[in-house]
C-alpha cells in the first residue's frame, strides 16, 4: 500500500484542498467586498438624488433670472433708442437755431467764447455748399473781449476796489488780465482772438477754474463739444496744408514758365541782333518787347485766382432756391409758381455768378 491517498478524479496531485481557516477568510473578504460595493452604490445613489433635487430647484430660479436679464436688456435697448432719437432731435434743433450770437460762455475776465458751428448748421458745414470739400465750417474757437459795461464794472474798477484786490492777489485786475492772457490780450468787444489747435483747447480747459460760476459753465460746454471742435480743427489744418502746398507748386510752375519765357525772349533778341549785324540793318525790338510784356501781364491777371480762398465762395444755394443772389434784384415771375426757369433766366443767373467771381478777381488787382 502506497503513502499517497486516493484523490478525487477532478483533482490533480499538485492541488491541495483549502483548510477551513482559509475558507472562512475568503468568505469574510467576499462579504467585505460586497459591503464596500453596496456602500459605494448607496453613496452614488445619494449623490444622484442630491443632484436631482438641486436640478429640480435650479431651473425655476434660472428661468426667473433669465427673464429678468431679458427684461433688463430690453429696457437698455429702449433707452439707447430713445437716446439716439434725442440726439437726432437735438441736432435738428441746433441746426435750425439760426441766431449766430449764442456764446459757449465767459471766463474770469468776461471774455466771450464762440464756436459758430454750434448754431444754425451741421458741424462740418452745409454738405451742398461750395466749400463743403474742406470738411469744416470754421475750425476755430473765437474769443471776444468784454463789453464796456463789463470792463467798467469788473476790470477797470474804482481805485479802492483795485487796492483791495491787490491786497488779496498781489496785483490789480487789469494787471492779472494782461499777465494771464499774454500778447493776445483782448481789451474790449471790438478785439477778437481765436484758438485753432487741439493743444490750445486742452490748455484752455486746464486754465479754466470750475469753482467760478462763469468758467464752470464755459468748461462744461467745451468738454461737451471738445471732440467735434478738435475734429474740425484737424480738418482745417489738413485743408490749409494741402492748399498751401498747391499754392507753392503753382508759384513754382509760374516762376518756371516766366523764366523760360524770359530765356526765349533773350534768345530771340540775340538771334535778331545777329541777323541785323549780318545784313547791316539796324532793327529795334523795344516796342515789340514792351507790348509782349503787357500782353503777358494781362493774361496773368486774367488767369490769376482770387487773392483769398474765402473769395472763391459763391452763394449757390441762394441761386438754386430763390433764383438770384441776395445782392441782386429778383427776376419777376411770368408764369406759375412751379414753372421751370427759362434759358434767359438761367443765363442771367450764370452771368451773376461770373460777375461775383470777376469782382473777387479784381479785388486783388
Amino acid at each position: 500500500m502506497s503513502d499517497v491517498e486516493d484523490l478525487p478524479a477532478n483533482t490533480s496531485a499538485d492541488e491541495v484542498p483549502d483548510s477551513e481557516d482559509d475558507l472562512a477568510r475568503k468568505l469574510r473578504r467576499g462579504q467585505d467586498r460586497a459591503a464596500e460595493r453596496k456602500r459605494k452604490a448607496e453613496e452614488q445613489q445619494k449623490e444622484r438624488r442630491e443632484k436631482a433635487e438641486a436640478a429640480a430647484k435650479q431651473p425655476k430660479q434660472s428661468k426667473q433670472f433669465q427673464k429678468v436679464l431679458r427684461d433688463i436688456e430690453k429696457k437698455e435697448a429702449e433707452i439707447a433708442e430713445c437716446e439716439r432719437e434725442i440726439a437726432v432731435i437735438d441736432n435738428d434743433l441746433r441746426e435750425a437755431d439760426c441766431p449766430r450770437t449764442r456764446v459757449l460762455g465767459k471766463d474770469r475776465f468776461w471774455n466771450r467764447y464762440y464756436w459758430f458751428e454750434r448754431n444754425g448748421m451741421p458741424y462740418g458745414g452745409l454738405p451742398n455748399s461750395s466749400t463743403a470739400s474742406a470738411g469744416y465750417a470754421n475750425g476755430c474757437i473765437w474769443v471776444q473781449g468784454p463789453d464796456e459795461l463789463e470792463r467798467i464794472g469788473y476790470i477797470d474798477m474804482q481805485p479802492e476796489w483795485q487796492e483791495e484786490y491787490r491786497a488779496k492777489m498781489g496785483m490789480t485786475v487789469p494787471e492779472r488780465k494782461r499777465q494771464e492772457e499774454g500778447k493776445t490780450s483782448v481789451f474790449n468787444a471790438c478785439q477778437w482772438g481765436y484758438y485753432d489747435t487741439p493743444e490750445d483747447v486742452d490748455a484752455l480747459l486746464a486754465w479754466l477754474d470750475p469753482r467760478g460760476v462763469n468758467e464752470l459753465k464755459l468748461r462744461k460746454e467745451l468738454v461737451n463739444y471738445r471732440d467735434k471742435i478738435v475734429k474740425n480743427m484737424e480738418n482745417r489744418k489738413a485743408y490749409l496744408e494741402l492748399a498751401n502746398k498747391k499754392e507753392e507748386e503753382e508759384k513754382k510752375r509760374e516762376e518756371e514758365e516766366r523764366r523760360k519765357k524770359e530765356e526765349e525772349e533773350k534768345e530771340k533778341e540775340k538771334a535778331a541782333a545777329q541777323t541785323n549785324g549780318a545784313t547791316g540793318k539796324r532793327m529795334t525790338t523795344r516796342g515789340r518787347t514792351q507790348q509782349q510784356q503787357k500782353e503777358q501781364q494781362k493774361e496773368q491777371q486774367q488767369e490769376q485766382p482770387p487773392p483769398y480762398r474765402c473769395m472763391k465762395w459763391v452763394n449757390t444755394m441762394a441761386i438754386e432756391e430763390i433764383g438770384h443772389l441776395h445782392s441782386a434784384e429778383p427776376v419777376p415771375r411770368t408764369g406759375g409758381r412751379n414753372r421751370k426757369p427759362s434759358n434767359k433766366k438761367r443765363e442771367q443767373q450764370e452771368a451773376e455768378v461770373e460777375a461775383v467771381q470777376g469782382r473777387s478777381k479784381r479785388g486783388k488787382r
